[in-house]
Order: structure tokens, then C-alpha cells, then sequence
């Protein structure tokens, strides 16, 4: 997105340009304008999160390269493991430090609480809010890992954002990342798989039903895709001090590269190599940053994985 003048024959208009394409700026002005009974959610703008379990020496000390954070629900032990396993495993790459953690929301059972709590316990990787983990809550999610990051790894440079459903191209991602530093590129960093042309479901049996009360625009911004996305530190800062001020909506990817990204005047760019399905790509040259297993099977992912890992160090890819 970028941001552009338009003179008309009174005043000077600002426009927002995305690919060219001009987007009206009644959104900007609404959401300015929001009142403040608007801006009273005790997760989203008061930010009253507490930490049912932390990691907060996840990354003290540390001269954190990349962090890595996926959202995950609380009852998915096999995902978490299948992360560990491919490539979760990789701490350091081109003598570079990765962290990663798991993000979840509360559960109200008990005894799944106590598993997860047993699993923190070995492998000291997971973060748990206080607020009840469900897909209508994924925007408390999404401001739970800002102020995560915000208040415990700050030092990262690096920070990607991902659902379970997503392998991390960790050879390329790197050297990719590490080019931005070396070119003096490190900093407003927002890149994903951007969506442009998306219009809210108004059908009420739909899963991704939304009231115009919610949002009274025809046509959403444009966003990133929910499934991943890659920041640069202080894009997470200042996401995380705007979110104070952005009236909530329940879905993640249009409020947090959406809403947030236009208000902070973010260049939000997709690189043309970002990602490629999984079950496309199992044996190929792996040259994307991300991979997406969109059926979630368990099988693909570690071939993909290996796939990656057999190329590792004779990848050549044009980025």
C-alpha cells in the first residue's frame, strides 16, 4: 500500500493506492473518529492480558534473529509435536538464532489444562492468555502475541506470525531476511500473502457471518492472509500501541493487517515467491518461503520438510 496526493481544485486530497488501485478513506476517517465506548475491550484496547503460562527467558539474553510464533488450540498436542519435530528443530541456521513459541487461549477443561500445563513443563515453548481460545476470539489471540513479544523478546529482529497449517521454509527465510539487514531493509517490514478484493459474508449460517454493525463497508481493505505473515520488530511495536485505539473486530487478518496496517501507513508487500501449497510441491525445488499444507496431513509435512532438509545446502534460489 502506499500513499499518494491528489489535488483537486480546493485542497489536496490524500488517497491510499494499493497497486495502483485507489481505496476510499471512509474507513481511515470511521475508525479515526471511533468514540470511546468503542475502545473499551479489556483484551484488545486495555490490554488486561495475564499469563497463564509464560516463557518469559524465551528470549533474555538472547540476540534473537527470528522468533517464530504459531497459533495454535490447546487440544492440538500433534501439531505442536509435528512442529518440533521438522522445522522446529532448527534453534540456529547461518549462525542465526530462531525462537519459537505456541500461542494459546484458555480451556475450561481441566484435565487438558493439566496436560498442557505438563507439556510447558518439558519443552518450555508455549504461552497461554486468559482469554477462552475459540475462533471468534483469534483477534484477542493476535494482540495477546503483540503484547508477548512486545513485553518478552523485543530484542527479536525478525517475527513471523502462523497458524498450524504452515511450514516455514527455514533455509530460505534466513538468508532472505538476513539480505534485508545487510541491504539496510530491516525495519517496516510487513510481508504475506496479501488479499484485495474479499467482501464480508452477510449470509448469518456462514462461519465468517458479520453484521454491517460490525463492519459497515461493502468491501474489506486489503489484508494478509490469516495463515502467515512475516514483521519486522517494529511493525510488532507499533501494531501493538495501535491496537489501543482500533475498534475491535473478530476477524484477526482483516483487523491486524488490515485495520492496523492502514492506520500505521504500512507498506504491506508479497513477495512473489511467499508460498506454494504443499501438496504441490512435495518433491520439488523447495523456493518459497512458506508451505502451505491446507489439508493438514501429517505425512505431507514431514516429506515436505525432508524435501527441504535434502536441499539445504545446494538451495539456490533467486531471491
Amino acid at each position: 500500500m502506499v500513499y499518494a496526493s491528489k489535488k483537486t481544485q480546493n485542497n489536496t486530497q490524500k488517497i491510499l493506492l494499493f497497486h495502483g488501485r485507489n481505496i476510499s478513506t471512509q474507513f481511515e476517517s470511521y475508525y479515526i473518529n471511533a468514540s470511546a465506548g468503542e475502545l473499551m475491550d479489556p483484551f484488545i484496547h486495555q490490554h488486561r492480558y495475564k499469563l497463564l503460562i509464560n516463557q518469559h527467558l524465551k528470549c533474555k539474553g538472547k540476540n534473537v534473529f527470528l522468533l517464530v510464533f504459531v497459533h495454535m488450540a490447546p487440544g492440538n498436542f500433534a501439531g505442536r509435536n509435528l512442529i518440533r519435530s521438522t522445522f522446529g528443530t532448527v534453534f540456529s541456521f547461518h549462525s542465526k538464532r530462531i525462537e519459537y513459541v505456541f500461542v494459546l487461549g484458555k480451556t475450561e477443561n481441566v484435565t487438558l489444562q493439566q496436560e498442557i500445563e505438563h507439556e510447558s513443563e518439558r519443552y518450555m515453548d508455549i504461552i497461554q492468555g486468559n482469554f477462552i481460545d475459540s475462533y471468534r476470539n483469534l483477534t484477542y489471540k493476535l494482540v495477546f502475541s503483540l503484547f508477548w513479544v512486545n513485553n518478552f523478546c523485543n530484542n527479536a529482529k525478525f517475527v513471523i506470525k502462523m497458524d498450524d497449517d504452515i511450514i516455514v521454509n527455514i533455509p530460505l527465510v534466513v538468508p532472505y531476511l538476513a539480505e534485508k539487514v545487510k541491504a539496510g531493509q530491516a525495519s517496516n517490514v510487513l510481508e504475506c500473502k496479501t488479499i484485495t478484493e474479499n467482501i464480508p459474508v452477510r449470509e448469518r449460517n456462514n462461519k465468517w457471518f458479520i453484521t454491517p454493525e460490525e463492519y459497515p463497508f461493502t468491501k474489506f481493505l486489503p489484508y494478509c492472509a490469516g495463515h502467515s505473515s512475516i514483521m519486522s520488530i517494529d511493525v510488532v511495536r507499533k501494531m501493538y500501541r495501535a491496537s489501543k485505539n482500533v475498534p475491535h473486530l473478530w476477524l484477526e487478518d482483516v483487523y491486524g493487517s488490515g485495520f492496523l496496517s492502514l492506520l500505521l501507513k504500512l507498506n504491506m508487500l508479497m513477495p512473489k515467491f511467499y508460498f506454494d501449497p504443499v501438496i504441490s510441491s512435495l518433491y520439488g525445488k523447495p523456493c518459497s518461503l512458506f508451505y502451505l499444507n491446507i489439508l493438514k496431513n501429517d505425512t505431507n509435512s514431514l516429506v515436505m520438510w525432508n524435501t527441504i532438509t535434502r536441499y539445504k545446502k545446494r538451495l539456490n534460489c533467486s531471491i
